[in-house]
């Protein structure tokens, strides 16, 4: 486990730090007062996996008891005579400080691929290449501009079937802007994405140079996304990113759960992110890893 894994692997939600990773954490004690956060609805199962009954649904800002620990990335709740089992990402103790996901069970063999979007160069549309020819899921985070510039290729991303989430709308950093300036950026990205693709963004949200707090972190969640980090930046935005840099950023950073942040439009994107992600792909799969998108990443393996 990299240094990089030993300091994250906690749950912000539950004891006040910031961000989670999906596997078995602390809680309070119980039973816990607690809020629905970071979703519109989550489903309400009879034990904690996917395929379990759904006896129930909790909506955005509904309150829930904790009634138990997390385990396997859900936490047993009570919501009114209803009792079951929901993803520990979507609930907080304390609603002003909502989780956030930074990577996935250190359990599972399993890596997720971001490509953050809005840098603004020439889209390296090989990267797009690669991904399908070997069958690569990624989650992509597109900025509301950027989406009003290139329509022909976010409809690639549609087309393909990527999921696509927000980035925001321009490059700013978040925690520097009031309340209302934060909130019209993100329904402006919102709205650019929605008027392009056709469909709503996936909940799913990360920050512009990964510039966040818990004031903004509260912000989107109660817009129903979830926020998302990365422990694994290929550091690719830049001129001076190369093959080899990537690479070595990726492998010698990887782990279980990990979420690798890559970039399709920097200015040296095709050139580094490019050439290593067959490299990337092809060892990562040699070492027995499997890639998924956000949501699969917090599900159990």
């Amino acid at each position: 486990m990299t240094a990089l894994r030993r300091i994250n692997v906690i749950l912000l939600a539950m004891i006040a730090v910031s961000y989670v990773s999906v596997e078995r954490m602390p809680v309070a004690a119980h039973p816990a007062p607690a809020v629905v956060t970071g979703t519109d609805q989550v489903e309400i199962r009879s034990c904690p996996e996917p395929d379990c009954e759904v006896r129930g649904a909790a909506l955005l800002g509904d309150a829930v008891e904790i009634t138990g620990e997390a385990a396997a990335g859900y936490v047993p709740v009570r919501f009114g005579t209803v009792s079951g089992f929901i993803p520990a990402v979507f609930v907080a103790t304390d609603a002003e400080n909502p989780p956030a996901l930074i990577a996935g069970s250190a359990e599972c063999d399993q890596v997720a691929l971001i490509f953050n979007i809005g840098i603004g160069e020439d889209p390296a549309t090989g990267i797009l290449d690669t991904l399908a020819a070997k069958d690569v899921p990624a989650t992509m985070f597109v900025m509301g501009w950027w989406a009003e510039r290139e329509p022909p290729v976010l409809a690639r991303l549609v087309e393909e079937g990527y999921l696509i989430g927000s980035h925001g709308y321009a490059p700013n950093e978040l925690p520097t802007l009031s309340d209302a300036e934060v909130l019209n950026d993100l329904s402006a990205a919102e709205a650019a994405i929605a008027e392009a693709t056709g469909r709503p963004a996936a909940p799913y949200f990360t920050p512009y140079a990964a510039a966040i707090d818990s004031r903004v972190r509260h912000l989107v969640a109660e817009q129903g996304s979830l926020v998302v980090g990365w422990e694994v930046p290929a550091a690719d935005y830049g001129a001076d990113a190369t093959e080899a840099s990537v690479y070595a950023r990726v492998m010698d950073n990887i782990d279980r759960g990990a979420i690798v942040e890559m970039h399709l439009d920097g200015p040296a994107s095709a050139e580094s992110t490019g050439r290593a992600l067959p490299r990337i792909i092809d060892d990562l799969r040699a070492r027995g890893y499997q890639f998924v998108t956000m949501p699969e990443l917090l599900e159990p393996c």
